[in-house]
């Protein structure tokens, strides 16, 4: 298996690419994620041919491959409310991806289906063009499950990735995510969605407790009907989720593609912490 870090949240710090390349660079970690955003020259849905060529420079300056491009626009409501716009985002990111020498593109479904029980038509009718669209430019698409939309529960994800049948749409595995849905992410929806699995987040949550945990690793609550509580996100090692029992499971099912890490925090002092522990726990466990 391949160690990668995502650049969402040290770009959300304000860190150019340049930065967070040299951050990875630190802890001797040779995959990326990149968000849209990090991407130079990505500006709204569309990325310029200079920036994409400053972009590919600096990647081959810090000899850090791609290992994934995220398009976070399901996150944006006016993208649901306007399909084609979406549909023309996600297909740039394809082709950037492309570009980079990636294998995968991340998205979600959020918007377009928010909600346990929401339905899934209006998400499959945007999916079907972009499927196609990865299948020809070879790039195959994740889902990533998020606790409050379609995809929160393994039994939703499922439906999802049936309704697409594509080897081309796949799922993203994280696994506190389902935690945060209310739901026994390992080994329970590991089993049910073992064979659709083409990338795996890393992070870990248990419930904040007031007075006990520091808010830099708060996050939003729980999903329904526990959404009085909140997550909190300690170091990968200390969850409530059983992280190094899916690690040897996917180890003993002969996963060897991506576990990269995303740490959520609030401060830049406390993500650089993170990630010295999370890495080295990581390479421990054979996750170079």
């Amino acid at each position: 298996m391949k160690l990668a870090i995502s650049g969402q949240q040290l770009g959300g710090f304000g860190k150019s690419l340049e930065e967070i390349l040299s951050v990875l660079k630190e802890f001797s970690v040779s995959w990326i994620e990149l968000w849209t955003f990090n991407i130079i020259g990505f500006k709204g849905i569309k990325c310029d041919d200079e920036g994409l060529r400053r972009t590919k420079k600096l990647l081959d300056k810090y000899d850090i491959g791609v290992a994934c491009v995220t398009n976070g626009g399901a996150f944006v409501r006016e993208m649901a409310e306007n399909p084609d716009r979406y549909v023309e985002f996600m297909k740039e990111t394809i082709r950037v991806a492309k570009e980079l020498k990636a294998r995968f593109v991340n998205c979600y479904v959020y918007y377009f289906a928010l909600g346990h029980n929401a339905d899934i038509k209006p998400f499959i009718k945007v999916m079907k063009p972009i499927v196609d669209y990865a299948e020809k430019m070879d790039i195959i698409i994740v889902l990533e499950n998020e606790a409050h939309d379609a995809s929160g529960t393994p039994e939703g994800m499922l439906r999802i990735l049936k309704a697409i049948n594509s080897d081309y749409f796949r799922t993203n595995f994280d696994a506190t995510n389902y935690y945060q849905a209310n739901v026994e992410p390992f080994p329970y929806a590991y089993e049910i969605l073992k064979d659709y699995i083409a990338y795996m987040h890393m992070k870990n949550g248990c419930r904040f407790i007031p007075g006990v945990h520091p808010d830099y690793a708060k996050g939003a609550p729980f999903a329904p009907p526990n959404d009085s509580q909140y997550i909190f996100y300690p170091p990968l090692p200390y969850g409530a989720v059983n992280i190094e029992g899916l690690i040897a499971r996917l180890k003993e099912d002969g996963y060897d593609g991506f576990c990269t890490l995303e740490p959520h925090v609030h401060t830049l002092d406390k993500l650089m912490e993170y990630y010295k522990i999370e890495v080295e726990y990581l390479r421990q466990k054979g996750i170079k």
